[in-house]
């Protein structure tokens, strides 16, 4: 098959797998990710559109650890420390906080999922456009791929999935052709999906670099069990972090 109709096809493939686990970074430069990149890593049902993962408080690592580096001196700051449980669920994200489960902008688990899922990508995949073009034959955390470049128009990812696709802040017309890579295993499967987005750090941002969001899958089959909080074991996020800071904070 062309490599055209191979990234057409890889979103739709990629999803009829089942599970997986799988990795998601923010890079200000690459869409290949570093170890500082790190977003969040765990497991994906992604017939259920549900994740599980342990992540970092802000956009990646580097950025949460430069975070805490400016703040040492502050209180109140435990729960930053450390990488949160965060089951995204549809449209959802719950955060586990101190023994409790917490969650922002809770809305209908149907609706689309939010540019901060780390399955956005792949979602956005569905919007492939008809120029994709092979790079080079790369590896994926042991297993040969093939390396594309194309766009992505999230009005068509929009019209293929039931849910819909959201879209992060830009013109219109950006979004139409959103530069993106691919990487294709030998089954059509999409091993790792970088999309450039509006980078969230200014001065990168007037720098005219790209910012990626990227998700890496392997290990598609595995086991998965993700079930989210039910609602009444879901509590305000201004309760659920006092609990974390302890009596008097």
């Amino acid at each position: 098959m062309p490599i055209v109709g191979r990234v057409a096809a890889a979103a739709a493939r990629t999803v009829a797998a089942g599970t997986a686990r799988l990795f998601c970074a923010w890079s200000e430069d690459s869409p290949v990710p570093r170890a500082q990149d790190r977003r969040c890593e765990g497991v994906a049902d992604l017939a259920a559109r549900r994740a599980r993962v342990l992540q970092a408080v802000l956009f990646n690592e580097r950025m949460t650890a430069e975070f805490l580096q400016r703040h040492d001196d502050e209180e109140g700051l435990a729960e930053f420390s450390q990488p949160q449980e965060v089951i995204y669920d549809g449209a959802n994200a719950f955060i586990h906080v101190a023994g409790r489960w917490t969650g922002f902008f809770l809305a209908d688990r149907g609706g689309p999922r939010g540019p901060n899922d780390p399955l956005w990508p792949l979602d956005a995949l569905f919007g492939a456009r008809d120029d994709a073009v092979e790079i080079r034959s790369e590896a994926v955390r042991g297993v040969a791929a093939t390396r594309c470049r194309l766009t992505l128009d999230l009005a068509r990812a929009d019209a293929a999935l039931p849910p819909g696709v959201s879209v992060p802040a830009g013109p219109y017309r950006a979004l139409r052709a959103m530069p993106a890579e691919v990487w294709l295993d030998a089954d059509g499967l999409a091993r790792r999906v970088a999309v450039s987005v509006e980078s969230a750090d200014p001065v990168t941002a007037a720098s005219g670099k790209h910012a990626w969001t990227i998700v890496e899958l392997w290990d598609f089959g595995v086991a998965v069990d993700i079930t989210p909080p039910r609602p009444d074991e879901v509590v305000p996020p201004r309760e659920a972090y006092q609990d974390a800071r302890g009596p008097g904070a």
